[in-house]
């Protein structure tokens, strides 16, 4: 067993001996003294080590506090929550059981952190507003984004041969032939020499056999499902991750807390916004959302407190098991 120093460090770089070739041991003492370096904040999310081809990675998460107490008294909880995955350092070996990891600066693994914590957000919202597309949709602020969307789908059912310039010009939308491309890219249009028709998605949807209004919630829950990135990022329909935000400031805590019985004030929420989404919002405002998403069904919203559906809980517990 060698007997020097297993761990060294300076201001950039940090060194390690793996003689004794154990990853448990190797995860310990990495995690302590990358937690001396940087903050105690850090944990180590996973080690990977292969001696047979000189390779050692370790990946490390970031650690916060909240508080999932709830509005209605009780013992005072506070939940850690582990954004994990948020850096992956690659040491070089140095020869003689030793590897070297270069660190990269404190505001640089900030900024890493702070993009994984947002792609998190981003797949909660997405989870979100596949479980509440069918209720929000009934919104006037969400049907007028997705107005043309739905009359696209509509008009290519209802009429054959149907060109992109017809479209276009009977909508009052500027961004028709974008709609009809990502349509189009998502199956649910065909688009040849500038006829539209349409495609496999929208066929097996009229297989269904369902009423006018049905079939609108289904083919746009369907494009909700499939195309949410590129509707939200691509053609700014913000609608899709606008109410989904809302109602998340409130289901973020109760999968944290593991319960919908969790009552949480409006400030409490707001709170959420602040810490999780970076939105510091008045509460006047996030009232009206929340009475908005109360009357569709996706949160209770009484006296200035907020509980949740254990349906809907249940989906997005399941669909983002990395904010449980």
């Amino acid at each position: 067993m060698s007997t020097e120093t297993p761990l060294k460090q300076n201001s950039k770089e940090l060194t390690i001996n793996v003689s004794e070739r154990d990853v448990d041991d190797l995860r310990t003492r990495l995690q302590a003294q990358l937690r001396y370096y940087y903050s105690r904040r850090l944990f180590v999310h996973d080690v990977t080590f292969e001696p047979e081809i000189d390779h050692l990675s370790v990946t490390v998460g970031i650690t916060y506090p909240q508080d999932v107490t709830g509005s209605r008294g009780g013992e005072n909880v506070l939940k850690m929550v582990n954004i994990g995955n948020v850096k992956t350092f690659t040491a070089e070996s140095i020869g003689e059981d030793y590897f070297k990891i270069e660190l990269p600066s404190r505001t640089d693994l900030h900024s890493a952190y702070q993009q994984r914590h947002k792609e998190m957000l981003n797949e909660l919202d997405w989870s979100m507003a596949k479980a509440i597309y069918s209720r929000v949709y009934e919104l006037n602020p969400v049907r007028n984004q997705l107005n043309s969307l739905i009359e696209i789908v509509n008009w290519v059912r209802r009429k054959e041969n149907l060109t992109v310039d017809q479209i276009s010009n009977e909508q009052t939308s500027k961004n028709s032939e974008k709609y009809i491309s990502v349509l189009k890219e998502l199956g649910f249009l065909k688009v040849e020499d500038g006829v539209v028709s349409h495609g496999r998605k929208i066929d097996s949807a009229d297989l269904k056999e369902l009423s006018r209004k049905q079939y609108e919630k289904h083919v746009i829950g369907e494009i909700v499902n499939d195309g949410y990135y590129t509707l939200r990022e691509d053609l700014g329909l913000g609608m899709l991750s606008h109410f989904p935000k809302y109602a998340n400031a409130y289901y973020i805590s109760a999968i944290r807390r593991g319960t919908t019985d969790l009552w949480l004030s409006v400030d409490d929420l707001r709170e959420n916004l602040r810490v999780e989404y970076g939105r510091e919002e008045g509460r006047l405002k996030v009232e009206d959302k929340l009475r908005q998403l109360d009357k569709v069904g996706v949160i209770d919203y009484e006296n200035g407190e907020v509980s949740g559906h254990s349906n809907i809980f249940r989906q997005i517990k399941k669909d983002s098991p990395s904010f449980a």
